[in-house]
């Protein structure tokens, strides 16, 4: 028996085997990657009943998702008049699907010229949100 008969001892170049290694290494990493990806964006459910109270400036919602953990709402504050206002804060009032109170969260919106609009995104860490009452406050109510 001679000492380069032993299993562990690799007479190919190994070059090549590294390059497979890599191969592999970034077909595994790709896989999981995009595995993640759809996993995750197939947990979160559009929230679909949700209450808004304004007058101006106008707020639109345009996508309102979440999950059991956590979520997210984005949209649109327009000044439709034809002066300067302070918008103040977005109140986000978050509900679950009892309708029992979740939590507040708030968006400073700020000034608004006339006809300007603003985009927002809430991102929010609550169980289980299903509703959410939406309104302005010139201020952060606690």
């Amino acid at each position: 028996m001679s000492y380069d008969d032993f299993w562990f001892i690799d007479t190919r170049v190994q070059t090549r085997n590294l390059r497979r290694w890599l191969i592999w290494f970034i077909l595994l990493f790709a896989f999981v990657t995009v595995g993640t990806y759809f996993a995750v964006k197939t947990m979160y459910t559009d929230i679909t009943e949700y209450s808004i109270r304004s007058g101006n400036p106008i707020i639109t919602v345009n996508e309102a998702k979440a999950t059991n953990v956590n979520g997210y709402i984005k949209g649109e504050v327009k000044n439709e008049s034809d002066s300067e206002i302070n918008a103040g804060y977005l109140c986000f009032v978050l509900f679950d699907e009892n309708y029992e109170q979740k939590g507040i969260e708030y968006i400073e919106i700020g000034n608004l010229t006339a006809g300007e609009t603003k985009s927002y995104e809430l991102k929010f860490k609550r169980d289980f949100i299903k509703h959410f009452y939406l309104l302005t406050l010139p201020e952060k109510v606690l």
